[in-house]
């Protein structure tokens, strides 16, 4: 086997007809299913960012700092436990609220600066 990575095209199984039609079925089957997840967990992040937005805002109209570790680290036990509760990696859901945490952070600096230059 060469070292180029190996590709197989779904759709032209699963029209083939060939032995592994089937298996290509059922996998365009579950692709739809996590094609409606994925749109899911986009609405719950705009959700999630509607509401840190909010908290920027009252952080940054009573001067609070945009980071509160106590509280993030907190999270980050909460999101470990619970992954491990659902079988997911806790490196994965860690790596997650890394990620949103961060960009909430940024966007209550921004939001500082903003009402600071008033």
């Amino acid at each position: 086997m060469s070292s180029e990575k190996m590709e197989t095209v779904i759709d032209d199984q699963a029209q083939s007809g060939g032995p592994q039609a089937e298996a290509a079925r059922q996998v365009e089957e579950l692709r739809a299913d996590v094609d409606t997840i994925d749109a899911a967990i986009v609405a719950m992040l705009a959700e999630r960012f509607r509401v840190t937005h909010r908290i920027g805002l009252l952080k940054a109209q009573a001067g609070f700092a945009s980071a509160d570790l106590r509280r993030e680290a907190s999270q980050i036990a909460a999101l470990r436990d619970e992954a491990e509760n659902y079988g997911l990696d806790p490196n994965l859901a860690e790596a997650y609220l890394h990620l949103v945490a961060d960009a909430a952070k940024q966007g209550h600096e921004q939001l500082a600066r903003q009402l600071g230059s008033r």
